[in-house]
């Protein structure tokens, strides 16, 4: 084994094993609030599943990844690849939508009286149970092709398999599959920036109006939701910043040809957001009842 194959496999040990135990540690104080009475929140439902998705990610991708950096070969087989990476991708798809609707909500949350998005404040804390359902069921839809067209390692050489993962290949690829995600992210991105900008605006406003006068016309209501749209501002900040350089990468997988280290690169890039998004968390994590 190479001395830097040694490193990456470390690296990679100690970040998801960071990552799964922070997610773990937060999923249980929303479990502890649950068990201590206190009702399930819109928001606090939202991150539940987000935490979910990121140790499922964590879990599924991290796993391999490290097995094939300390050269331990032929450890999935067919099925295994197919329910690791059905796992891993139906996760990645949950991230981003979860993401994009954390940030929806807390828009429409903070949204003043008179606006565009004020005529939904009422009914949208009713209605994530069932966006939240429709999340996974699209997920999952959209990655049917992945346990179809996934297999084993091969030692084959043939053209066919055009996108490999040194563990496992894909068989064929899909055209209505990439049509698909690509739609998917390219909404929840765009939905990601519009809102994300709106409560930019808010928080500019607010912080105008504080400076000018002591005024209590803005609909924020009180400092939890300030701190809470913050939080979540700096979560979609570093989802986006982070997806976006994983996108890079895969650019460079697919028109450079296969690459090892820019596969290792690609990886440890995906999976920065869930090691990182639950130290984002922790501080407004419920202690007894709070917003986040």
């Amino acid at each position: 084994m190479l001395a830097s194959d040694g490193c990456i496999g470390i690296f990679l040990l100690l970040q998801i094993t960071v990552g799964i135990l922070a997610n773990f540690f937060l999923l249980s104080l929303y479990i502890l609030n649950l068990q201590l009475g206190h009702k399930l929140r819109p928001l606090n439902l939202i991150l539940i599943q987000l935490i979910l998705a990121n140790i499922t990610m964590l879990v599924s991708i991290g796993s391999p990844e490290i097995l094939q950096a300390f050269e331990i070969s032929n450890f999935l087989d067919d099925v295994g690849c197919k329910v690791i990476f059905f796992l891993y991708r139906i996760a990645q798809g949950l991230s981003i939508c979860f993401t994009c609707l954390l940030c929806s909500f807390q828009a429409i949350t903070i949204s003043p009286s008179g606006s565009t998005l004020s005529g939904v404040k009422s009914r949208i804390p009713e209605q994530i149970s069932t966006l939240s359902l429709f999340c996974w069921i699209l997920n999952t839809l959209i990655e049917i092709p992945v346990p179809i067209f996934l297999r084993g390692p091969r030692s084959t050489t043939n053209n066919t398999y055009k996108s490999n993962i040194i563990y496992c290949s894909m068989g064929m690829f899909i055209d209505i599959y990439f049509i698909m995600t690509t739609l998917r992210n390219v909404l929840c991105m765009g939905l990601m920036f519009w809102t994300s900008g709106y409560m930019v605006l808010l928080l500019n406003r607010h912080h105008q109006q504080v400076q000018n006068i002591h005024s209590t016309s803005f609909s924020f209501k009180g400092s939890p939701e300030l701190r809470a749209t913050q939080t979540i501002l700096l979560l979609m900040g570093i989802f986006v910043s982070f997806y976006l350089l994983h996108s890079i990468t895969l650019m460079f997988l697919t028109y450079l040809g296969h690459n090892r280290n820019w596969l290792t690169i690609s990886i440890i890039l995906s999976l920065c957001f869930p090691t990182l998004s639950p130290f984002i968390l922790l501080p407004r994590a419920p202690k007894h009842s709070c917003i986040l």
